[in-house]
Parts: C-alpha cells; structure tokens; sequence
C-alpha cells in the first residue's frame, strides 16, 4: 500500500469475480478483508470490490431471483465491512443497450447508501474494432453514467495493429467520454493497459501498453468529470512499467 500511495494510487479494486449462481458475489475471508482494510486506511487509500462475471453465466442479468440474489449479497458485503467505499460492477460481455444493466444499477443504488457505484464500461464504437458487443454506444454510456457515481472505460483489447492508431484512438475516446460525461456527477477513470496478452489476437502488447495509451490521452487534455487513470492490472506491473507511469503520467517535480 505504501507503494500505491507513492504512485498516487486513490482506488484500488480487489477482484470479488465471478458471481455465483444464485447471485451471490465470490466467497471472500472476512478475516483478509478487515487486513487488508487496515492497510489500505493507513495509506489513505480507498478499497472498492470488483464484482460481476460473465454474462448468461455468472451473470444472469435478466433473472430477477439472481439479481435480488445479488443486491442482497452486495448488501450483507458492506454491512460486514463498512470501510468499503463502494464496488465496482463489470459484466462481460454485455452489448450496448441492455436494459436489465440498468435495472441491476438502479437496484443496487439503494443497497450502496451513498457509498460509490462504479463501472467497468465499455469504450464508444470505433472503426478500427467493429465489434458491437464490447462498445456501449454514447447514448446508453450516457445512461450508464446517470446511474453511477464512478465509470472506468476499458480503452484496450482494440486489436489495432499499429500504435499510432492506437494513441490516436485514445485521444478520440477521451474527448468523448469527456463531452458525454460533462454536466453529470459520475466521475470518469480511463483504463489504460499494463498486460501482456501476446497471441491473443484482441491485444498487441507493442501497441497497446502504457505508453501509446497514456500519450493518446494526455493529447486530450482531459478535464471536467475526469479524475485519472485506471490501471489494468496490478499484478501485471513491473518496476519498468512503474518507470513508465511516473515518467508518462504523475506530474513531474
């Protein structure tokens, strides 16, 4: 922790994934979670779970039971442990438009009693990865972001094979989500990528990493409703990436 807050480092996101069948979030020990609390306190930094899972699997949004299931778990998760900021839901794939996300949304709203509802959203749709079902159209990120207090944009997996597209598509993604953002209260964190996904088809290390993804959205000079970065993931950062993010991103003495 003490490292996260050097790297100015505010959220940090615990994966809590997959969901269960019935609803309920992945078992956790409560004992771990109130350490682990303790040590995220003592830095000042703020611990929001990572819940969800993979849609018409462990997630089965249009399922009333399994959402109940769900809120109720999310509910017993906060009572349990109320030095939770909040959680954060990411459900993939889930196709622009879908209408029971915003239902699950408006039902957990309740259950957080002012505490963050945040999102792993989906970028707006690109030429370069015409591939509906993980983009959210502006409108429905719009509603997305009426529902949530914190929204963080997966702007990777593009399968673009060329950085300079990729950095330039960033800085399109971030002007935007930006203008779509402005006026509302969710605030907007942009994924950047630190994985090394190599073969996958969807992922080109060489052109997708913190570099190219950082430079495309400082081209932007993002403001407003844009609070910084989310990296994705920890477990993937080395010393040398680390290097890049404090020579690409935290302001400079």
């Amino acid at each position: 922790m003490r490292h996260l807050q050097s790297q100015h480092i505010r959220f940090v996101y615990p994966h809590l994934c997959p969901a269960q069948f019935n609803g309920a979030i992945a078992p956790y020990d409560d004992a771990q979670m109130e350490r682990f609390l303790d040590a995220a306190q003592e830095f000042g930094i703020e611990v929001i779970p990572w819940i969800g899972g993979v849609l018409g699997e462990s997630a089965r949004l249009e399922n009333r039971r399994w959402r109940d299931g769900f809120a109720a778990s999310v509910k017993e998760l906060l009572e349990k442990h109320p030095r939770l900021a909040g959680v954060q839901v990411n459900i993939e794939p889930l196709p622009s438009g879908n209408s029971d996300f915003l239902l699950l949304l408006d039902e957990l709203r309740p259950v957080l009693k002012g505490r963050i509802l945040g999102v792993a959203a989906y970028p707006p749709p690109t030429r370069w990865h015409p591939h509906a079902d993980v983009h959210w159209e502006l409108p429905y990120l719009a509603e997305v972001a009426k529902r949530s207090d914190q929204m963080a944009v997966m702007m990777y997996d593009t399968a673009i094979k060329l950085e300079k597209f990729y950095i330039r598509l960033m800085t399109q993604w971030t002007r935007e989500l930006q203008e779509m953002s402005t006026g509302g209260n969710c605030k907007l964190l942009l994924g950047v990528p630190a994985y090394e996904d190599a073969g996958s088809g969807y992922h080109h290390p060489e052109v997708e990493n913190l570099t190219s993804a950082l430079a495309g959205i400082q081209a932007a000079e993002p403001g407003g409703n844009y609070i910084g970065c989310a990296i994705y993931c920890e477990w993937e950062m080395t010393p040398e990436k680390w290097r890049i993010w404090n020579s690409h991103f935290l302001p400079q003495p």
